[in-house]
C-alpha cells in the first residue's frame, strides 16, 4: 500500500537511511534487487503480483543477492506464517501495528548480524 510504503520512507529517513528505494509490488522488488546492491530488504507479506514470502524464496535462491538481510513486516503472525518464514531464511520480522524505535531495532539487529556479502558485480574491469 503507497500509504504504508510513505510511513515506512519517512520513518527511515527520519532514522538516517537517506538512500531507500520502494517497490509496489513483489515483481518489481525482484527486478529492483536483481539490478543494482541493497544493504537490506524490508517486505510486507501480503504484496500485489508475488508475495513477500516469494520474494523471500527467490532472493535466497539468487546466489547474488542470497546473503541480504530480509527483514519481514506483517500484520500477519500465525504460527504457520512463522515458521515458513523462518524455513524461507527470513532474517527477523516486524509485526504490524510497530514503533519507530522497534522498527529501527530490528533493522539495526539485522545489519549488524548480516553476512558479509561478496562485493556487486561491477561493468567496470579496473
Amino acid at each position: 500500500m503507497e500509504e504504508m510504503r510513505n510511513i515506512l520512507r519517512r520513518l527511515l529517513v527520519a532514522m538516517g537511511f537517506t538512500q531507500t528505494t520502494m517497490a509496489r509490488n513483489g515483481e518489481e522488488a525482484l527486478a529492483l534487487l536483481t539490478s543494482r546492491p541493497f544493504d537490506i530488504v524490508l517486505c510486507d507479506w501480503n504484496m500485489p503480483k508475488m508475495s513477500g514470502r516469494v520474494l523471500l524464496e527467490k532472493v535466497r535462491a539468487d546466489p547474488k543477492i542470497s546473503l541480504l538481510p530480509f527483514v519481514m513486516i506483517t500484520g500477519e503472525n500465525t504460527a504457520s506464517q512463522v515458521k515458513s518464514a523462518i524455513q524461507g531464511g527470513v532474517t527477523d520480522f516486524i509485526i504490524k501495528p510497530f514503533t519507530a524505535v522497534s522498527l529501527e531495532q530490528r533493522i539495526t539487529h539485522a545489519l549488524e548480524n548480516a553476512p558479509l556479502l561478496a562485493p556487486w558485480p561491477t561493468s567496470d574491469p579496473g
